[in-house]
């Protein structure tokens, strides 16, 4: 049971930094959103940060980083189904506040997992 405890969150890294590699590689190289500039940002975030948050318990604070990338990512896109495609029930944001909470979690956490 230990070493359940120790490594479970290679589970909750697996499963987020999949998700993002699996939506930010094809946006790596293209604008999103409408967003100019700011939205060449989008795909490299999104996969960069997944890439840290695998490798982060081998090379000191890139938990934090590729966390913190997540982070941005899942608030702007928090922000963009609120107030500019309409979705007005936490239902339609459940997914989003998920990803967000997790990518809290690793920031707070890091590598005392």
């Amino acid at each position: 049971m230990d070493f359940l405890s120790k490594n479970i969150h290679w589970l909750l890294r697996i499963v987020l930094a999949v998700t993002f590699f699996n939506h930010g590689y094809p946006k790596l190289g293209q604008e999103v959103a409408s967003l100019g500039y700011l939205g060449y940002l989008i795909g490299p975030f999104e996969f960069f940060g997944a890439l840290f948050i695998m490798i982060g318990p081998f090379v000191p604070t890139l938990t934090r980083v590729g966390s913190s990338m997540i982070a941005i990512i899942m608030i702007g896109a928090i922000y963009m189904h609120l107030f500019t495609w309409g979705d007005k029930t936490f239902l339609q944001l459940e997914w989003q506040i998920l990803l967000l909470s997790l990518s809290i979690f690793f920031i707070i956490k890091e590598d005392d997992c």
